[in-house]
């Protein structure tokens, strides 16, 4: 009876698991480093997802709508304040695109950093105040400003294979 108690509640758990979208996942590396690297993905994710809606209606590949550009734009210019929270000390992964510059030329890191959350401030500072027309134009600044750190500071998926 003890046997199949565990059996059941075995097979219980496993199902749960399975349910819930565990199983087969790979382990989370809850260490603090481990957080960093999901938590700075996370953001530039985020980061990359609103700058592209502001990109899309700035070249007209999408409507304009001024409320919506607006939120995009505040987004960005939140999200970019955080972006260098998740660059802690060892935290350079075989998972993270970042490399070691970033730690080795810190100081620079930061400024390119400090450039996007400028840059993004101040397209999110015009287009809630003057509205989309005024501040489409700004979008361009503030791909330039992520490419401007991406370019010295982020592994390219060539140099992954």
């Amino acid at each position: 009876m003890k046997k199949l108690a565990i059996l059941i509640g075995t097979s219980l758990a496993s199902l749960l698991l399975i349910s819930c979208g565990g199983g087969g996942q790979a382990e989370v590396d809850d260490s603090p480093e481990g957080m960093a690297v999901q938590y700075r993905q996370s953001i530039m994710r985020s980061v990359a997802y609103k700058v592209a809606q502001v990109r899309a209606m700035a070249q007209g590949e999408i409507p304009a709508d001024n409320a919506a550009f607006a939120k995009h734009a505040n987004d960005v210019a939140a999200l970019a304040g955080m972006v260098t929270e998740g660059f802690i000390p060892n935290s350079a992964t075989d998972n993270s695109a970042a490399l070691p510059e970033v730690w080795t030329n810190n100081a620079d890191f930061q400024q390119k950093a400090a450039d996007l959350q400028n840059a993004a401030q101040a397209l999110a500072t015009t287009a809630s105040s003057q509205g989309f027309e005024a501040a489409k134009g700004m979008v361009q600044a503030v791909g330039q400003s992520c490419g401007g750190c991406h370019r010295p500071y982020r592994r390219r998926a060539q140099d992954e294979e």
